[in-house]
């Protein structure tokens, strides 16, 4: 009865949205036409939000960077068929110095953009140096000092120390190449170029319909081959409902926000595809280390082993995750899947807490956002500590609220909440939860400090060798396992759901879907 009645409630908002805005001269293929699947020269696919900005400099939203994939190209991407591999893009090739502080780029000859100049070394350099400097890059940028133009065909990243994640950063659309001279004129015309963007991408726009819809269609001249597909649409269906029986029924050719509770469902049609990975973040419970009943290691200990988490993936995330068993998301370089974390042990539980003086256990509260992301799981591992006598209640707060008082102010005793690695890599995570520099500020809240484990993650953040990065993640998971300031819970899997007749859609944790190589059979 729920889904019949949400069916009828899907309809009527998809026809107040979807087909708001694209009027009679919307094809039969913009809306999805399911009978005109084979061959088909359009793609509409429904985004639960509008870009925020089209030029790489001023946006960082996951949303606006999946859009922004099409238009964009950075030096480094990622294989399309395996995001866990590296390949040139608009860089053929590249090489560190002897002391990997400096990384030479040796740009691909012949590249267009979409006002049809050729790409420079200019362009490069301009676009790298624009976006080191805007704020926007914070969070992936801190390593890198400057960049330079070395000849018409090179440019220089110039690190500030050597940096193991590097070319992973340079894969993010922050550091997508745009024209030089299509920014300055957009500047001196006054123009927002952030609405009139110009890469080198597959895809160039034609459209924005604020509130509405981003129409992009195919650069012939891309320098990767045109691609199959002519015209994408991104389509804003705010409403997760909505999105879901749009695609069911054909409106839709793919939809990023299926909510979890639909996915089963989705799974069992079958003319609905979907590809899954891992995503990026890390669910954990943090404990306050300094202050409280959690400053003892025995008891953060007797919390680990209390816990089962394959039962907090089931009754947290309805299954769709992967339990994590060391301090890194599970998608990231750098995570251990040989890693073994507590197995739950409710005995050995139970006696750690009568070592630490607390035999009957204890009533402790958690600070929590309000939110189901967080409050489900944490409700489990409520039920599961009661079996050892930790009586767990729950502040809920705001989410500015608990960003200040938790995050910030280290008012908490214990908290669950997750962590996105901003890059894909486990230095994301364990740096700014665990390094001494980052106490407070809404990283490193738990309050850990440990010199040892200070200079390894300095250690491992600096060393460019993959084999002997993982060797130093281990020795860091190792102390961490041993102090517990953080239980790793379980990293979201990510789905992508789309119709059946499209194909080469491979999975992606920060959702960089390749559409140029996507065709209707």
């Amino acid at each position: 009865m729920k889904r019949k009645i949400s069916i009828v409630l899907a309809m009527v908002m998809i026809a107040l949205s979807v087909f708001s805005g694209c009027g009679n001269s919307a094809s039969s293929a913009e809306k999805g036409d399911p009978s005109g699947a084979a061959g088909k020269d359009s793609l509409l696919w429904g985004v639960n939000a509008e870009a925020s900005s089209l030029d790489p400099a001023t946006s960082k939203d996951t949303v606006t960077h999946m859009m922004m994939f099409q238009i964009y190209d950075a030096l480094v991407k990622e294989d399309p068929t395996d995001y866990t591999k590296l390949v040139p893009g608009l860089a053929e090739s590249w090489e560190f110095s002897e002391d990997n502080t400096e990384i030479t780029f040796h740009l691909r000859e012949g590249v267009k953009f979409h006002n049809g100049d050729t790409m420079t070394a200019d362009d490069v350099f301009f676009s790298l140096q624009r976006s080191l400097e805007s704020s926007y890059s914070s969070g992936i940028s801190e390593p890198i000092d400057h960049f330079e133009k070395v000849d018409d065909k090179t440019v220089k990243c110039v690190l500030k120390y050597p940096y193991g994640p590097i070319l992973d950063v340079m894969t993010n659309m922050t550091f997508g190449i745009v024209s030089k001279r299509a920014v300055e004129e957009a500047e001196a015309n006054k123009i927002d170029f952030a609405r009139n963007p110009v890469g080198t991408g597959a895809y160039k726009m034609a459209e924005w319909r604020s509130g509405d819809a981003l129409v992009l269609e195919k650069f012939d001249d891309y320098y990767d081959g045109a691609a199959k597909i002519s015209k994408l649409t991104y389509k804003l269906v705010p409403d997760a409902a909505s999105g879901a029986i749009a695609l069911e029924d054909g409106t839709l050719d793919a939809y990023y926000n299926v909510a979890q509770s639909d996915y089963q469902h989705m799974m069992n049609l079958e003319n609905i595809g979907y590809v899954e990975c891992p995503g990026v973040g890390l669910h954990h419970i943090t404990f306050n280390v300094t202050d409280g009943i959690f400053s003892d290691k025995r008891i953060r200990q007797a919390v680990a082993y209390a816990l089962d988490r394959d039962a907090v993936v089931l009754g947290g995330a309805e299954g769709y995750a992967e339990v994590a068993n060391c301090l890194s998301p599970t998608s990231v370089f750098g995570y251990l899947d040989d890693f073994e974390w507590y197995e739950q042990d409710l005995d050995k539980a139970k006696a750690l807490l009568a070592e630490a003086g607390y035999p009957d256990g204890f009533n402790v509260e958690f600070s929590m956002q309000g939110s189901d992301i967080y409050m489900k799981p944490a409700e489990v591992v409520q039920d599961q500590l009661r079996k050892i006598g930790i009586n767990v209640t729950f502040n809920k707060m705001e989410r500015a609220a608990y960003l200040e008082d938790v995050g910030g102010n280290r008012n908490f005793v214990a908290s669950l909440r997750m962590i996105n690695a901003t890059v894909r890599d486990a230095d994301s995570v364990v740096t700014r939860r665990f390094h001494t520099e980052m106490l407070g500020g809404g990283n490193n809240y738990s309050g850990y400090s440990n010199p040892t484990v200070d200079e390894l993650i300095e250690k491992a953040r600096m060393t460019i060798d993959s084999e002997e990065r993982i060797k130093i993640y281990r020795e860091i998971n190792d102390i961490l396992k041993e102090d517990v300031p953080l239980i790793p819970i379980y990293t979201t899997k990510v789905f992508m759901f789309f119709s059946s007749s499209l194909k080469n859609v491979y999975p992606h944790p920060v959702y960089r879907y390749n559409v140029s190589k996507m065709y209707f059979e």
